[in-house]
């Protein structure tokens, strides 16, 4: 069992991967602000038996990684079929730097060139690891192990 963290400024007993999708649709829309009063941070354990999932890992931050950031991040759902997808953080920053290099990476096709100057500026070597859970079956891998409640404000 591996320990996992998941901070959110919602409260949960359970993880409703649909519940998620409706989050990031509220988090990506213009002119809504969600400013959280209270946050919690959920400890999770992670079992490593994936038999039966569809598992994606990224070990690095490296072209065919940015691809497949940059592949989901253009349309409204996922573009693959992994039930997990683990590797480097794709957080708020690595998106504004994505962006800056946004026009140039299309109108280059997204060649191994500006892809290896994107993830320069990214510095992978501080991007921590993330784990992504698309599907119910993989969050069944989850279990709670406690729940630690901050107060923000």
């Amino acid at each position: 069992m591996k320990p996992l963290y998941h901070g959110t400024i919602y409260e949960f007993d359970e993880i409703d991967v649909s519940a998620e999708k409706r989050q990031s649709f509220l988090k990506n829309k213009k002119n809504i602000k969600l400013q959280p009063v209270v946050a919690y941070r959920y400890n999770l354990m992670f079992s490593e038996n994936t038999e039966g999932l569809k598992v994606k890992v990224f070990k690095k931050a490296d072209k065919e990684w940015l691809r497949f950031i940059l592949q989901n991040r253009k349309c409204d759902g996922c573009v693959h079929d992994y039930d997990i997808v683990i590797g480097p953080t794709a957080d708020a920053e690595t998106t504004t730097i994505i962006n800056e290099y946004y026009d140039e990476l299309e109108e280059s096709g997204y060649s191994d060139e500006v892809c290896e100057k994107v993830i320069a500026e990214l510095k992978p070597e501080n991007l921590p690891k993330q784990y992504f859970f698309r599907t119910q079956e993989a969050v069944k891998t989850l279990s709670f192990d406690r729940i630690k409640r901050q107060v923000i404000g």
